[in-house]
């Protein structure tokens, strides 16, 4: 059985009102994360030379990310590591409005690569509020492909620094090595570069430019996050 958000939300809500009886939070020792939820889109993409800054949003909407993590709590308090994000854009439509063809199909994803760390605070009763801080690397992706009179390809696609990725949180513990933890992040980036790629029949193209104007953007993460120590 496939586990979505709303399963591991409504998991959160029957934790969360489950007795408290639930075990102490963890010491030190690996542990592994697992997130997913939404995360809107903001801010803009960057622009080449005499080229125009679009709205993120005017080609994403928001994406459904799968967020994996993977550290060492040094302490009860204090946990670091590395994390890898999958994202599944949701296309604007009403913005790409030849997406909306039936011979058209676009599509998105976004991918996040970097280091991060959490500071835990004392339980209160048996929850651990936390705040958690982050910093990588960004790819994003749009895809547009067109089937009617032969087939064509664009693929463009943009990459660039996360400078920050602020979150909070609150653990929930089902037991001594796992916990469940509603949680909210907002991730500001910059993309510096750009890169497309247009396929038609038997000929390949590809450009690559490096963005005159570069500006910030956000995805703001709204979700859970199940953690585990083996």
């Amino acid at each position: 059985m496939t586990v979505s958000f709303p399963h591991l939300a409504v998991l959160a809500l029957l934790v969360s009102a489950a007795p408290a009886s639930a075990a102490e939070p963890p010491g030190p020792g690996f542990e592994i994360g697992v997130r997913t939820g939404y995360a809107f889109a903001a801010g803009r993409l960057g622009a080449v030379p005499n080229g125009t800054d679009n709205d993120l949003g005017d080609y994403i909407n928001g994406q459904w990310p799968l967020w994996l993590d993977a550290g060492y709590r040094l302490t009860p308090e204090i946990y670091l590591g590395g994390y890898f994000q999958y994202g599944v854009g949701f296309v604007n439509d009403d913005q790409q409005t030849t997406c909306r063809n039936a011979n058209v199909d676009c599509s998105a994803s976004d991918v996040r690569l970097g280091l991060m760390g959490i500071y835990r605070f004392a339980p209160v009763w048996r929850v651990s509020p936390w705040l958690g801080y982050g910093v990588g690397y960004e790819w994003g992706d749009f895809s547009f492909n067109q089937s009617i009179l032969g087939s064509s390809n664009t693929d463009s696609s943009w990459s660039g620094f996360e400078f920050a990725n602020l979150q909070a949180g609150a653990d929930f513990h089902v037991s001594s090595r796992l916990s469940l933890a509603p949680f909210i992040s907002l991730s500001l980036g910059q993309f510096r570069s750009t890169s497309t790629t247009t396929s038609a029949g038997s000929t390949t193209t590809t450009t690559d430019q490096d963005l005159a104007k570069k500006s910030l953007h956000e995805w703001i993460f709204i979700g859970v996050r199940l953690a585990f120590m083996p």
